[in-house]
């Protein structure tokens, strides 16, 4: 029975995804023919879909701190593809995310069309091209989000930074806002651990597997927590290990 509620759910997931991007696209097309921002589309689709989310999965969102104002630079923890959803919620901004997301079909193009920034970490040539990028994306409609741990995890602490991305804001000393992502399951309710089934790491299970899984779980728990104070440095690792150390302070691990 769950494995049917939770295909229905997956069903509906998808019918009111590309139903919204199809509205989304129209209108970005017409703003994109006009040379007119598509920011303010973009943080309004994604904040409609992230609530979308919420209900159909039951992801129950709380918000410790204030989260930064446009424009910004966030870094953030990483463990889900769910991690967007509390993001959208709170924040008007855009990603940095790794090149393969582009060549995914159909969701590949949908990303690209929302502005996220992609970059191949196979390249050490790339980050300078990036970083070009990040200084004219800064801007009053959206800031930037980057997961400067380079990867997903089960959420048991903090992974090191890979600080190379951090040569923008630390070359022209940005103040650097971070936040951390943790998720808690109904696992009273037969729900598996959030770390099992919210969490998508390594080579466990296959997209298509990890999503089922997610469909099934009852309740999900999310708790985002923002910095009280940005981070400023001029040097590209010491900010990394500044960051690194803040967001470590204020870090609660997934079950």
């Amino acid at each position: 029975m769950r494995t049917f509620i939770a295909s229905i759910k997956i069903f509906l997931l998808i019918a009111y995804t590309l139903s919204l991007y199809l509205i989304y696209l129209v209108v970005y097309a017409f703003l994109w023919l006009f040379k007119l921002p598509y920011e303010p589309l973009r943080n309004l689709y994604m904040y409609s879909w992230s609530q979308g989310m919420c209900a159909f999965l039951n992801i129950k969102v709380k918000t410790i701190g204030e989260p930064p104002k446009a424009p910004f630079f966030l870094v953030s923890n990483h463990l889900s593809y769910v991690d967007i959803i509390p993001l959208y919620l709170n924040l008007k901004c855009t990603f940095v995310a790794k090149k393969e997301v582009r060549s995914w079909p159909l969701l590949g193009f949908m990303v690209k069309t929302m502005g996220v920034i992609f970059i191949d970490r196979s390249r050490k040539r790339d980050v300078t091209r990036v970083n070009e990028i990040l200084s004219k994306s800064l801007n009053k409609y959206q800031g930037i989000i980057l997961f400067p741990e380079g990867t997903t995890s089960a959420g048991e602490d903090v992974l090191s930074f890979r600080p190379s991305l951090l040569d923008y804001p630390a070359s022209e000393e940005i103040p650097v806002y971070y936040s951390t992502i943790q998720y808690r399951t109904a696992e009273e309710k037969g729900d598996l651990p959030a770390n099992e089934s919210v969490c998508f790491f390594g080579a466990r299970d296959p997209f298509h597997k990890h999503v089922l899984n997610l469909a099934k779980t009852r309740r999900i728990d999310c708790t985002i927590r923002f910095c009280n104070k940005p981070v400023q440095c001029s040097d590209r690792k010491e900010l990394a290990q500044k960051l690194h150390s803040g967001m470590s302070g204020i870090f609660e691990p997934t079950s």
